[in-house]
């Protein structure tokens, strides 16, 4: 029997970009029973794009039960933006409700090649699990495949040092791993109802770290190698992990990563050193860089707050997002 698909996208002002990846969901070897897009009150012309291509545009959860299995391309109008976090945390709560056997979550700024769904499904029966993540290498983008993070050793506090990476080329079909962004999982939509929506408390990054440490109470997580799904985004050499060397002026996004990265190692620590020691080498560490990198000024009020929160566990939007 065909595997029915939802795909389930979050966009804020990227017309250029949600249009490419509409045209790359269309394009699937596998078909998608329907495409459900959640809109963080966008501000430039991303409804009437998506008005124009038959898209029909809902502005009340009510009328999410009175959709009909003929409306296929769905938006969800939010009057506010709820950053990321909160953003996929509706879509994929409102999602949950319709009746097909997966989810495709992704953000709007990703472009999947024609079989990437098609190979995710077939991996996914072969390695046993209900959850699966494309490679998102590329000319432009090496994919950072985690495989292990390290919740016992307290001196590893800063963003991604508990993330170990795999650092030669994926060769094998499928590899297990721990960690996950929200460009591309698949997972069944029965396990997203056993596990619920994303925490929205992040507000911005580690919702997707948090989920796939709760996927993984119930199923492991397969990284498809063969499964291609772009970063449209991504520059020449683009990688996360930039840090070495690097005079960072830090802004609302930092605060938010700080924050979360507290309040990650709180929640998945393992022993109390992780929990309540590296927050704080975390904060001396980050003081003495901005205070050497000539950006106290700038950077101090911001890492006192992100610490002050992380620690007391403040979460949601405290800090105005500067979109």
């Amino acid at each position: 029997m065909t595997k029915t698909v939802c795909a389930v996208l979050v966009t804020y002002n990227r017309k250029k970009c949600l249009s490419k990846v509409i045209q790359g969901l269309h394009n699937q070897t596998h078909k998608i029973n329907r495409v459900f897009i959640f809109d963080n009150d966008s501000t430039d012309d991303t409804l009437n794009y998506l008005r124009n291509n038959e898209f029909k545009i809902i502005y009340s959860t009510s009328d999410i039960s009175k959709l009909k299995k003929s409306d296929t391309k769905v938006v969800f109008h939010n009057n506010e933006n709820l950053g990321g976090s909160g953003g996929f945390s509706n879509a994929i709560n409102y999602a949950s409700s319709f009746n097909y056997d997966y989810m495709w979550i992704m953000d709007d700024d990703v472009y999947p090649e024609p079989d990437c769904l098609q190979t995710m499904l077939d991996t996914m029966a072969t390695a046993k699990t209900d959850a699966s993540i494309p490679n998102r290498t590329d000319e432009n983008y090496r994919d950072n495949v985690v495989t292990g993070i390290d919740f016992k050793n307290f001196l590893k506090y800063t963003p991604y040092s508990r993330k170990q990476i795999m650092r030669e080329p994926a060769t094998k079909d499928y590899y297990y791993v721990v960690d996950m962004a929200f460009e591309g999982p698949l997972i069944k939509t029965e396990l997203v109802r056993k596990i619920g929506a994303p925490d929205d408390g992040f507000f911005l990054e580690y919702d997707d770290s948090d989920y796939a440490q709760r996927i993984q109470k119930y199923s492991r997580i397969a990284f498809v190698s063969k499964a291609r799904l772009h970063r449209q985004l991504a520059k020449k050499g683009d990688t996360t992990f930039k840090f070495k060397g690097r005079k960072d002026q830090y802004n609302w996004r930092t605060y938010y990563t700080l924050r979360n990265n507290i309040i990650f190692d709180r929640r998945y620590g393992q022993n109390w050193m992780v929990k309540h020691i590296s927050p704080r080498l975390l904060f001396i560490h980050k003081y003495v860089k901005s205070i050497k990198d000539g950006m106290g000024k700038n950077n101090i009020p911001i890492l006192k707050k992100a610490y002050r929160d992380g620690m007391h566990g403040r979460m949601g939007k405290r800090i105005d997002p500067g979109y």
